[in-house]
């Protein structure tokens, strides 16, 4: 495995090297979407992206990618913890487990559960603007871009700068960042660290997390190598995370990163990426700890209280943590260029998921013992998918096209072919109409596959998910305002769900026949070049969803945003002196179990206000924020708490570097 994706990376570097080169790189423009295979600009895209740009993140309230992703792009996420802890992603009402995560075009969902796929080693202030493509991307990405995408792109480094930030605020919270950019010989590099904690907003909700990060970048005379590599290492109370009925579990997260990429060409463009991820989990379902429960013997105790299930037959008690380590190692290439066709793209990507686990998995014949812990790994499983995709974009006068297909092999699931269609056309200067249909794939986590406890039962028998999405819409654009309107719907065949009939019941993971989606997303965007305002813009997505089967109880497919409105304005109140407010509306289709009840209880609406102060003097900047400044009480996932007004301010200072 590793020696074949080895063989991709030197071929596609060995034929770079003869191709015609150039001394720029690639460019990052902020009208050009390079999640895309073949980059195009933003006009051209025939289907619904939002862009995040580097503004909105220096200047959001939001202190974490989720809150950012929440505010800025309209993304449905459900959050478990506060301030980045746990949330998952949700689009176009697809699971956490549907929508691709990619920083700089690499594909990194966690094949555990989705649930750690926003466990990336990257600070929001190493991003320099988030794309966000809705629908399907399985023909330019392979597997897993079932509902939508998200594409961080990281910041370049500068020739020299410095910087440092503190923060603090309610309930114990504590933020410290620190970036330096600086230049070695010819190669440009940024190292940045991060830490913020907290004591919780309610009992076993603390949490510590730390990241470290860093990017090289080498411009040579025949193209770009970059190389990053990031920590993550993130410790929480998990209240309630998974089932209500266990209020103490916690959580511990440590995850390694590290990608090289070589871009080069000019009128023929090569891309290549080698990356590997490792993410361990240590989860508790009773919190080992020396104010928690303290492992005695054999058992677990905490003030008398010997952790366990009951039975029929007295207590079961508490066998000891769930422990999993998976990797992601993989390499892609790609080819672009121009014709009297277009511009043609053609990619190829090889990539091994692994996870050793004491749950999860496959029996092994030798157990691997587990570091700074008395368990053992019992069990694994490892599958090898393949990609290969072809795409073509072709526009003349108002008229474009980009049509292509991918080839999806997995040794545990076979061939997949996913084949889609985008169509645009340029009625006026301004205005564009467009549609589009798409087919897509996504595989079963370990966790669907595997995961057997107290609450859940296991389902080794899944089968991929499929999906038909179509979309029409309408798009404007002048100057600096952009704006759009779409409808879209998905055909879901084999939707993977956590079910059960009854409340008695446990769940578990189950292809639904069919779960088709459709709904309508509007938004505007508008940046001003002079006056008050600085930029202002709004977003607004209706859904609604047919499942096969009324008389199921659905964990997760169901509980989408059945309206999600989003509204962001950033103005000068003096000089020096700025302020960015973000509302939310949410209204949440589904229910849930109230455990203190037993009752099946619908989610309520709530409304959100968010604000930013920001006051510039020379090199530093002071700001305070404020989060849930209508102190709600609010649920994203049923029985798990949101946090009301939460309070924080801060100073950064620029030492070195122009502001």
């Amino acid at each position: 495995m590793k020696q074949a994706i080895i063989i991709i990376v030197l071929s596609i570097l060995y034929a770079a090297s003869y191709a015609q080169i150039e001394n720029d790189t690639i460019g990052l423009d902020e009208l050009e979407i390079i999640s895309s295979a073949n980059p195009v600009e933003f006009k051209q895209i025939s289907r619904t992206v939002h862009i995040i740009t580097k503004d909105q993140i220096d200047e959001s309230p939001a202190v974490s990618l989720d809150e950012l992703l929440k505010i800025y792009g309209g993304v449905d996420i459900r959050s478990r913890g506060a301030m980045g802890v746990q949330s998952d992603i949700n689009l176009r009402g697809g699971t956490f487990d549907q929508g691709l995560i990619m920083i700089n075009g690499i594909s990194l969902n966690d094949p555990q559960t989705g649930h750690h796929n926003l466990n990336q080693a990257i600070d929001l202030d190493d991003v320099e603007k988030i794309e966000i493509f809705e629908g399907p991307g399985t023909r330019w990405f392979g597997a897993n871009s079932y509902s939508g995408g998200i594409n961080i792109i990281s910041s370049k480094p500068k020739n020299k700068a410095i910087s440092v930030s503190l923060q603090g605020g309610q309930y114990g919270y504590f933020g410290g960042r620190i970036i330096t950019d600086y230049k070695l010989g010819k190669v440009n590099n940024r190292t940045s660290g991060s830490l913020r904690r907290s004591d919780g907003y309610i009992r076993n909700t603390d949490f510590t997390i730390v990241n470290l990060n860093h990017s090289s970048y080498y411009n040579t005379k025949v193209g770009v190598l970059s190389v990053n590599l990031g920590i993550l290492d993130k410790g929480f109370g998990a209240n309630g995370f998974y089932t209500p009925k266990y209020p103490n579990q916690y959580e511990h997260i440590r995850t390694y990163s590290t990608n090289a990429t070589w871009e080069s060409g000019s009128d023929i463009k090569f891309k290549a990426n080698a990356y590997w991820r490792r993410n361990l989990d240590r989860f508790e379902l009773f919190r080992e700890d020396n104010n928690w429960y303290q492992k005695q013997g054999e058992l677990y105790i905490m003030e008398g209280d010997t952790a366990g299930y009951p039975t029929p037959g007295g207590l079961y008690p508490y066998q000891g943590h769930n422990y999993h380590r998976t990797d992601i190692i993989g390499a892609d290439g790609v080819i672009n260029f121009n014709s009297l066709l277009g511009s043609t793209s053609i990619g190829i990507g090889l990539k091994s998921e692994s996870i050793v686990s004491n749950v999860l998995g496959e029996s092994m014949e030798d157990t691997i013992f587990i570091a700074n812990s008395d368990g053992y790994y019992n069990k694994s499983k490892q599958r090898t998918n393949t990609n290969i995709s072809f795409n073509q974009h072709y526009s003349r006068d108002n008229f474009s096209v980009s049509a292509g297909i991918s080839m999806f092999h997995s040794n545990d699931y076979g061939t997949h072919f996913s084949p889609g269609i985008d169509l645009g056309y340029f009625i006026t200067e301004n205005i564009k109409v467009f549609a589009s249909a798409n087919q897509a794939i996504r595989l079963p986590t370990f966790t669907d596959l595997y995961y057997q406890g107290p609450t859940n039962i296991s389902n080794p028998d899944l089968v991929p998910e499929e999906s038909l999405s179509t979309e029409v819409g309408v798009k404007y654009f002048e100057n600096d305002f952009n704006a759009s309107l779409s409808g879209f719907y998905r055909q879901g065949k084999n939707v993977i769900d956590w079910i059960k009939y009854s409340p008695e019941e446990k769940w578990q993971s189950a292809n639904l026949a069919s779960l088709n989606t459709y709904g309508i997303s509007v938004s505007a965007n508008k940046q001003f070049a002079k006056g008050i305002l600085n930029y202002a813009g709004v977003k607004y997505t209706w859904l609604t969803s047919e499942k096969n089967n009324n008389e199921l109880i659905s964990l997760y497919a169901l509980d989408f945003l059945r309206h999600n409105f989003n509204f962001f304005i950033s103005h000068d109140i003096v000089r020096n002196f700025s302020a960015s407010w973000t509302a939310t509306i949410q209204d949440r289709n589904g229910s849930y179990i109230d455990y203190s009840t037993g009752l099946e209880t619908s989610y309520s609406t709530v409304a959100l206000l968010n604000l930013k102060l920001i006051y510039q003097v020379r090199r530093i900047e002071f700001s305070i924020s404020g989060s849930n400044l209508l102190n709600r009480s609010y649920y994203d996932i049923g029985n798990i708490q949101q946090p009301g007004l939460w309070i924080i301010g801060g100073v950064k200072v620029d030492i070195l570097g122009s502001k």
